[in-house]
């Protein structure tokens, strides 16, 4: 059942990825089309982990120039770019990119490849993980600076003579509010900075223990 789910996953972020690399038609014009070498197209396919149904792209794309796709070469040049494709050390950098993984490999490639995509894709969201929470801790450092800054404008214009008393009644309740502010944002960066700090040393980790090099 962890296998299926597995799968299920992996090919549905596959999906995703052949969407944002070429939705429904290849945009292969009537010259490419006349003069395409459909073992090199299906090579190139391939060698990007494209699915089987790519081609489908390819004849949609064509059939507006009446052209219609070598099939058996299309789906031996595919199977030459697959081998290199579902080569263990290519599934780590296709992981390690964060992108999709689209079902391809066969089989008798696919645990090796999976294994592979997977120390990738656990470091590449670690990494993702980390810049994320640095920017809001970036983010919670400007807002403490920013209101530290409105404390200090308040509170030099509350002493100030001749502030009409609804105006120093309205500084005093906002610095009141400041004061608050500036506490909240004092203890989320204090969180930001230990979770920033474990996700590190978590990156960190991760890298060290990958067989591959980065």
């Amino acid at each position: 059942m962890d296998r299926l789910i597995r799968r299920i996953v992996t090919c549905a972020a596959g999906v995703l990825v052949m969407a944002w690399l070429g939705g429904c038609t290849t945009g292969m014009g009537r010259d490419q089309c006349a003069a395409a070498d459909w073992r090199m197209i299906g090579y190139e396919d391939g060698l990007h982990g494209l699915p089987a149904d790519r081609i489908g792209a390819h004849r949609v794309a064509c059939a507006k120039h009446q052209v219609v796709p070598d099939f058996v070469a299309y789906t031996e040049g595919r199977e030459r770019g697959l081998r290199e494709y579902c080569q263990p050390r290519n599934g780590f950098r296709v992981g390690l990119a964060g992108a999709g993984y689209a079902n391809v490999c066969p089989d008798v490639a696919e645990t090796g490849f999976t294994q592979a995509y997977r120390s990738g894709r656990e470091i590449h969201d670690a990494r993702v993980a980390l810049r994320s929470t640095q920017a809001r801790l970036r983010g919670a450092r400007e807002g403490l600076t920013n209101t530290e800054a409105a404390m200090a404008s308040a509170t030099a214009e509350v002493v100030l003579p001749h502030v009409p008393t609804e105006r120093r009644a309205w500084l005093a309740t906002e610095l009141v509010r400041l004061t608050q502010e500036r506490s909240n944002l004092i203890v989320r960066i204090d969180q930001l900075t230990l979770q920033a700090q474990e996700l590190a040393v978590n990156v960190q980790e991760l890298e060290r223990r990958s067989p591959y090099t980065l």
